[in-house]
Order: C-alpha cells, then structure tokens, then sequence
C-alpha cells in the first residue's frame, strides 16, 4: 500500500518564540523569479529574519517555475547554505494546480518553504522548539496511474475587444484566441490560431478617414524527446498580415535541438542548439521590391540559447540566424543578451536589449508607402537593423533586516 508522509510544520515550526533575539533566527534571502506575496509569506514564516541583500543570508533560496503541460506550473526551490551552512544544498520541486487561486499558491509555496528550511532549523538551538507529527494514510492505490479523461489534453479559448475615442477619434480591436496542447515527458504537440482586427477612424479636414490592419495566424509544433540532451520535432504555421504584405504564408520546418545540460535542470540552467530547415511559401497583396506576387522558398536556421539563474543573479544569451537557401545574402542574424548581477552588497544592475541585421524581408511592397502608413505602422518598411537597449542601475543601504509588515495605506 501506498504510505503518504505528511509534515504537519505550518503551525508547529512557528511555536519557535517570536521575541527571541533576531541574531539567533537563520538569515535568508529568497530569490523570487516568479509570483511571491512576500506580506504573506513574512506574517506566516517568522521563524527566520529576511535579509535585504542575498550576499549577507545564511540561507540563500532562488524560486523558479515552468509551464507544465496541463497548464499549471512547475516550481523549484533551490535551497543553499552559506556560512556555518555552506554543505547543505537543496531542491524542492512541486506542482501547481492550474485553476488554483492565488491564495492557493502562496500557501503552498509557504508550506514548501517551511519544509526546506526545516534541515537548517534542525542544525541550530531552535530544534528544541520544533515538534512534528507523521500522518500514514491507509488504502490508497499502491500504483501511481491517473485516470485521466482528457488524456493530458488542455484547451484554451478567448478574446478580448475595446473601444475607445473622443470627438475627433476612434478606434476599434478586436482578438480572438483558441489553443490546444498535450504536453508530457516524451512529446509535445501545441496548436495555437490568433485573429487580430484593428480600425482606427480620424476626422480630418478633408472628411472622415480609416485605417484597418488585420491579422490570422494557425501553429503548430511537435517535439519529440529521445534523451535527456537531445529532442526532435516540427514546427509550422499559416497565417496572413496586412502588415508585412501577406494574404497568405505558410512554413514547414523539421528541427533538432541539444541542450548541453537535461531538460530536467531548464528552470536554473539551460544551454541549446536547435536548428531548423524547411520551405515557406508566401502570396502577397501586392507586388514585392523583388517582383514577386508569390514564391515558394527554403529556409534554414540556427539558435543558440543560453541562461543561467545563480544566487548573485541571472544572464540569458540568444543569438541567432535564419537565412534563405535560393541566395546567401538573403539572411537577418541576432543578438538579445539580459544581465541581472548584484555586484557586491547593495549595489545591483540590469541590462540588456536586442539587436538584428536585417536583409531578408523579401515581402516589403514595391508600391510607394504614405506618409499615414508609415506614422500609423499600417505597412512594413524594409531596414538594415533594429535594435533596443536598457540599463538599470540600484543601489541599497541601511538596515540589513526586511522582516516586518505594514499594509496600512
């Protein structure tokens, strides 16, 4: 049969006294790459003093999470001791239940956080304070198998639309959305269509005047996983833009991916290579600045992603080229680069951008553009690059606690 042990620490751990000295509580920084209500959390582990700079912390927790195929989401807590607890290293892995509420989440990521600590709790004083029982459930299934209806099957569908204007104005969008995905350890397969309608009116000294961009597209990508390093799959999509020329595309790429280190470690580190070839069609508007109202060409590409999330914070690399196989020259490459580093005790800094060379937009009109076109990006315009760039700098002082809460107002 099978034997469910339950630690009964969300009370019980919180007996340690509150008035005792701050020195003698555990210092930890939590690290939190995702939703955290931290009010909730500080009124509810108080047991420990919260630290505002994680290079001072006893305990430094970094908090991740991942989509998971039903919807819901993976969570990670990576635990590691400094100090007088620098051998003890952790990892507490959960799953969320995608119709949870928030306040759901947030007490089971604080029950999680509660049993994480528990091993650094238990090499201090406080172990004296700390009591627990076991719970042993009887006559559950000793197998593992879930009786699942839908078959790992999830769909989504929406919309959404607004109005807004004035005298002189108005504008009109319009969305909808359906997907269907079925995700588990060995494949994925995702499909995805997106509408999109966009009317923007103005009242102009010569009389009323429109602009409409409308927008479709259909995807969908398999993914077969043969290792834990190597994956293979097929991705293709259909769709039609105003925008960029295009009554109809369509594209059909096999692909290979390796990810230097597992797919199980992809919420902390990940390192991949995928490449990508196949053929795309397109039927345009209008003609193109290469004479063309329709063609059918291959196309190759390579991505190379990088991330890695650490205690003195996280850096990310994707660089990148797509390029057309009928000419060489026909080609747009990539770089977006993201660094968030704490240099050293309060001082931390983040930056990053985006930036592509450009010389393979074979779809940009050969008719003259307007001035309104251009200024209300109802068509594409051809270019050599584009770029964008941030850079963010903080620095913090004084106390070095963060433990107390105080909503008011």
């Amino acid at each position: 049969m099978k034997t469910r042990l339950t630690l009964l620490l969300s009370l019980l751990i919180n007996t340690i006294l509150f008035t005792q000295n701050l020195t003698n509580r555990p210092d930890i920084f939590i690290d939190c790459q995702m939703n955290c209500d931290w009010n909730f959390i500080k009124q509810e582990i108080r047991f420990v003093n919260y630290m505002q700079d994680r290079q001072m912390a006893d305990i430094y927790i970094l908090a991740t999470r991942q989509s998971t195929g039903a919807g819901g989401r993976e969570v990670q807590l990576a635990f590691i001791g400094n100090k007088e607890f620098a051998t003890i290293r952790d990892t507490i892995k959960y799953f969320t239940d995608p119709n949870a509420t928030d306040a759901i989440e947030r007490e089971q990521l604080v029950n999680e956080l509660k049993k994480g600590l528990l091993q650094f709790l238990v090499q201090t004083p406080m172990i004296s304070q700390i009591t627990y029982d076991v719970e042993i459930e009887e006559g559950e299934a000793e197998n593992n198998v879930i009786d699942d209806p839908w078959n790992n099957w999830v769909f989504n569908i929406g919309g959404n639309s607004w109005l807004n204007g004035e005298s002189t104005y108005s504008r009109v969008d319009l969305t909808g959305r359906f997907s269907a995905s079925k995700i588990t350890d060995k494949h994925k397969i995702r499909f995805s269509t997106f509408y999109n309608f966009e009317k923007s009116t103005y009242k102009l000294t010569e009389g009323d005047e429109s602009f409409v961009k409308k927008s479709y597209n259909f995807r969908l990508l398999y993914v077969k996983s043969l290792t834990p390093h190597w994956s293979v799959g097929l991705n293709t999509r259909t769709g039609s833009t105003t925008f960029e020329n295009t009554d109809i595309s369509t594209t059909l790429k096999p692909a290979i991916e390796y990810n230097l280190f597992p797919y199980s470690e992809a919420s902390t580190r990940r390192f991949s290579f995928n490449y990508s070839i196949g053929p795309e069609y397109y039927n345009y508007t209008e003609t193109t600045i290469l004479n063309r109202l329709s063609e059918v060409r291959m196309r190759h590409g390579l991505d190379i992603e990088f991330n890695q999330t650490e205690k003195w914070g996280n850096v990310s690399l994707d660089i990148g080229v797509q390029q057309y196989l009928h000419d060489f020259t026909l080609f747009n490459a990539y770089i977006n680069p993201n660094i968030e580093w704490q240099i050293f005790k309060g001082l931390s800094i983040d930056l990053g951008g985006f930036a592509s060379f450009v010389s393979d937009r074979i779809n940009i009109a050969k008719s003259a553009i307007s001035d309104e076109d251009i200024l209300l990006q109802i068509k594409q315009l051809d270019t050599d690059f584009t770029y964008f760039f941030y850079f963010g700098l903080n620095y913090r002082f004084g106390s070095k606690y963060n433990n107390y809460v105080n909503p008011r107002f």
